[in-house]
């Protein structure tokens, strides 16, 4: 009899394995709590690292497995790589994880993300073996109450986690931090925002069109996913500024609603702020609206030297941006909004709507290429918090 493995499809567990009669796929059974390592060479023999599930018959070619699989909505729509059984072992393997271990809940679902189901749609987006730290580690990241994930699966916005990778391990899997580290090209950077993409489709859920009701939805709903380029920014990264070392590795999610990029084509940093002041204050983002979260702004190396080489570091500059992004009230629709629940930031004194709740809110990294010609900004959702988890690697 054949061992099998699983793959969260809403609140049933349907599972692929790759059989001599062909592709099945089944229902796993049980499922653990704790979250541990194995010894590699346990994972053939530990009775703890079966993969069990019952089986039903599916379509041996590949392209036709790919039309089985679509058409039972398990993908985002793109082609995935059918989860082979051994596969998903090779994955567990390399990472000594116990196959029913439980990274997180997801929702909205609230279903286990075990470590079998996290490798399965890895599998399935295209990750190399050495992916699956970062996606146990951004899966609990999403899964904490403060990043809002049921919101985000199941609103009508159009928001969508963002991926920031600090720390080695960007090294390690190749991830794109720099020229186009938004755009297609990299491995790294396409399949492991996809594969959480279809984490929560196929744990949590979030079925475009059923739960997830995005009115619009947007690009970075197949894959949004980047690293700091650490080395070329003249202060200390998103992660240590959170508290973390140089070498800790992490991954930080956030809810953002897409990306503006604008060019800024001036020298002195008062004149590129007043151009990014005047791009980030939109009143119908979600952080106005909400007057919480974490507006993100993304700056060039050639960028962040211009400001620290000017006595600028990131502090100062979203100081600025805070009080120079703020709305005046006056401006705005006189009608009451039809989202009595969303209270606008409107500080003591101060007649103006805050894009976030404090300065340090706004979150500033250093990615892309030299030139410091644009500066992107992603807007926020709002009842979001970002959160940063260490990655075990």
């Amino acid at each position: 009899m054949p061992v099998k493995i699983g793959l969260q499809i809403g609140n049933d567990v349907l599972v692929p394995t790759v059989l001599d009669s062909g592709l099945r796929w089944g229902v796993p059974i049980t499922y653990e709590t704790t979250f541990h390592k194995a010894p590699l060479a346990a994972l053939e023999t530990d009775p703890m690292m079966e993969l069990s599930a019952l089986s039903v018959a599916g379509p041996d070619d590949y392209r036709a497995a790919f039309d089985d699989i679509y058409a039972r909505g398990w993908t985002d729509g793109l082609p995935v790589i059918p989860p082979k059984e051994a596969y998903v072992r090779d994955m567990l393997a390399f990472n000594g994880l116990h196959a029913d271990d439980v990274a997180a809940e997801v929702a909205p679902d609230g279903a286990p993300a075990t470590m079998e189901k996290i490798a399965i749609n890895a599998v399935m987006a295209g990750c190399r073996n050495e992916y699956l730290p970062v996606l146990v580690a951004a899966v609990r990241a999403m899964a904490e109450p403060r990043f809002n994930l049921m919101g985000i699966q199941g609103t009508t916005n159009s928001v969508t986690p963002f991926f920031i990778i600090n720390g080695p391990i960007r090294h390690k899997i190749d991830l794109n931090c720099g020229r186009g580290a938004l755009g297609p090209g990299r491995r790294a950077n396409a399949t492991i925002g996809r594969a959480l993409r279809l984490i929560l489709i196929n744990i949590g859920g979030g079925k475009p069109g059923e739960i997830d009701k995005a009115e619009m939805g947007q690009p970075g709903k197949y894959t949004f996913c980047l690293g700091e380029l650490e080395e070329e920014s003249p202060w200390n990264t998103l992660h240590m500024d959170l508290g973390y070392r140089r070498e800790d590795s992490t991954v930080t999610a956030i809810g953002v609603q897409g990306t503006l990029s604008f060019r800024t084509p001036y020298s002195q940093p008062e004149s590129i702020l007043m151009m990014t002041a005047n791009a980030m204050a939109v009143y119908g983002s979600g952080s106005y609206n909400n007057g919480i979260g974490n507006p993100v702004l993304i700056l060039s190396p050639g960028h962040a030297n211009l400001f620290n080489d000017a006595g600028w570091p990131k502090p100062r500059i979203c100081e600025w941006l805070f009080e120079h992004t703020k709305i005046p009230v006056d401006v705005m629709p006189k009608e009451s909004t039809q989202s009595r629940h969303r209270t606008p930031r409107i500080l003591a004194g101060d007649n103006r709507i805050c894009i976030c709740e404090k300065p340090d809110d706004i979150v500033i990294i250093v990615a892309g290429s030299a030139e410091p010609y644009h500066v992107t900004h992603l807007y926020n959702f709002g009842p979001s918090a970002m959160v940063t988890k260490r990655i075990d690697s």
